[in-house]
């Protein structure tokens, strides 16, 4: 049994919107991966770019399927090994082997 919802009975696939979503639509679901309610504003965008009104709730939110769920944490995975982001330090960040024989008290000449 499908429901008013179901993505994937109503054509709705994120993967064939992605390529023509702006930038800032597609940092939103990068961000929001946990998220399956898509707020009225995004879902709006969506039915611009689709260019047909998609399934909605009463309050105007549309429920991404699993599928469009995995897609888009792929994505966000994808750009965050893109920019180096994975990469986590604490607060301290490693020392630079070349400079591990240097004194933290490096005597400088006085200017006058």
């Amino acid at each position: 049994m499908t429901t008013p919802l179901d993505n994937t009975e109503s054509g709705m696939d994120i993967r064939s919107l992605w390529s023509v979503l702006d930038p800032a639509t597609r940092q939103w679901f990068i961000d929001h991966t946990g998220n399956t309610i898509v707020p009225r504003k995004i879902t709006a965008k969506l039915c611009e770019v689709a260019g047909r009104p998609l399934p909605q709730d009463s309050h105007g939110q549309l429920q991404l399927s699993g599928d469009d769920i995995v897609f888009i944490r792929n994505r966000a995975h994808s750009a965050f090994a893109a920019h180096g982001t994975g990469r986590i330090f604490e607060a301290a960040q490693p020392k630079d082997a070349s400079q591990a024989h240097r004194s933290k008290h490096t005597v400088h000449p006085h200017r006058t």
